[in-house]
């Protein structure tokens, strides 16, 4: 009788790490799965919102209202990336901060730079390589 306690004993000692492992790791990749999501919207909504407006002042306006969204997915992928359980899907994090972070940069350059003639041009240049490294994400699962 003893040793079959000691046996559920040894078990649950074993199975409970795990169980609790995992579940951090599922609780892990939703936020990034949720985090993607935002990338993909910026990717693939917003910049194509922008890019049919008529005037640099109109995507001005328009990006002012939605940066702070953009800018808390690329804090939130930063916040991220440290408590990633492996090295793979950290990679995918800090690619995908690395990228919005690039965007965000790209659209400022471009609002101060004034470049009305470009500005299509430019917006597609940026919503293709967020795209890209969205595409280039390994299955989280």
């Amino acid at each position: 009788m003893w040793w079959l306690l000691a046996a559920l004993v040894v078990a649950l000692a074993v199975a409970i790490p795990l169980l609790v492992r995992a579940s951090h790791r599922r609780e892990w990749r939703d936020e990034l799965a949720s985090a993607e999501d935002e990338v993909a919207w910026f990717a693939r909504g917003l910049i194509p919102q922008l890019r049919q407006l008529g005037s640099l002042a109109e995507v001005a306006g328009a990006w002012n209202l939605a940066e702070s969204r953009v800018a808390a997915a690329e804090d939130r992928l930063t916040a991220l990336a440290p408590s990633a359980p492996d090295e793979v899907v950290r990679d995918r994090a800090l690619d995908l901060r690395d990228a919005v972070r690039a965007a965000r940069g790209q659209i400022q350059a471009l609002l101060q730079a004034g470049r009305q003639e470009t500005m299509t041009q430019d917006l597609d240049a940026i919503a293709a390589h967020l795209d890209q490294v969205l595409r280039a994400g390994t299955p989280l699962d």
